[in-house]
């Protein structure tokens, strides 16, 4: 396979975006021969038509198309690379990712993260926040070492350990009726309009199955995709919802809600770690699973 420079791709992005050759030469900072010549070699070496020449401009052809696909991604991921190891150079000696769900982010990771750094205050740590379905997707096509989520995920092909514990809560508004309640069970609660999150979302998969189990019918009024969302829905009147109780602490009292512990068996939820293989893990990243699991 012809080896396409890096220069010729980025011209060729270029010529996509302003539909000129001229105009990308300019862009640049190119001679348009130049320019002219290294798409011309390009379309010869590939041995297919890139461009179709117009009187005023270029269009792409469906090889075009399929190639600014892929050249777009490779200068991205040139250009992260190019990101990470500049960070060696200002004393970053590692590189740790992370995908998590909004749980585990705002109920754990920050003091389990910064006790971390503390430690490896020399090593990055990259985290995305994802839905329990996509850090599972993630870990398992390598796109993160270390993946933490929630809820029932086919996992059978992972190394996956235990992280930690949460307690679910139903949230109300400050005047609801189910507020006074000591405790309150799913059964109570679907007498009002619900709350929750995007439909693909662990705890709003976890809540419908646990109504649908018990033949409980469940008015899902509003779906957001944050808690900070459901809190401000709550908050306005437009029904209750179920939150980690961690996560209320947060962003619950600022908006003058209550909150009510659930009696359900399930509302004592197993928030999971996954990675791939723990083995092929770098020496840093195999430290950051026994930090997170460590009791």
């Amino acid at each position: 396979m012809y080896r396409i420079d890096l220069t010729t791709l980025r011209l060729f992005v270029a010529v996509a975006a302003e539909h000129s050759l001229t105009a990308a030469a300019e862009r640049e900072h190119m001679a348009l021969a130049a320019v002219s010549k290294r798409i011309r070699d390009l379309e010869i070496r590939l041995d297919a038509e890139l461009l179709y020449r117009r009187p005023r401009g270029v269009e792409l052809t469906p090889a075009g198309d399929a190639l600014l696909h892929h050249a777009r991604g490779v200068l991205e991921a040139m250009h992260e690379l190019q990101a990470d190891l500049s960070e060696y150079s200002r004393g970053v000696r590692g590189h740790v990712r992370m995908y998590a769900n909004t749980s585990s982010i705002i109920e754990f990771l920050p003091a389990d993260l910064a006790a971390f750094s503390r430690r490896h205050p020399e090593v990055k740590i990259d985290l995305q926040e994802r839905i329990s379905s996509e850090v599972v997707q993630a870990v398992r096509e390598g796109r993160t070492d270390i993946g933490l989520f929630a809820g029932r995920q086919a996992v059978e092909d992972l190394d996956v350990r235990p992280y930690r514990c949460d307690r679910l809560v139903l949230v109300t508004p400050s005047d609801h009726p189910l507020a006074r309640r000591e405790a309150v069970s799913l059964e109570q609660a679907v007498a009002y309009d619900f709350i929750g999150l995007q439909q693909d979302a662990s705890l709003h998969q976890m809540i419908v199955t646990a109504a649908r189990d018990a033949g409980l019918p469940l008015r899902m009024r509003v779906q957001v995709r944050s808690f900070e969302g459901i809190c401000r829905m709550i908050g306005f009147g437009m029904g209750v919802g179920v939150l980690p109780d961690k996560a209320f602490d947060t962003l619950g009292p600022r908006l003058g809600l209550s909150i009510v512990p659930l009696s359900d068996v399930w509302a004592t939820r197993q928030l999971w770690l996954a990675v791939r293989d723990i083995n092929s893990l770098s020496v840093l990243a195999r430290e950051m699973v026994d930090h997170l699991t460590a009791d």
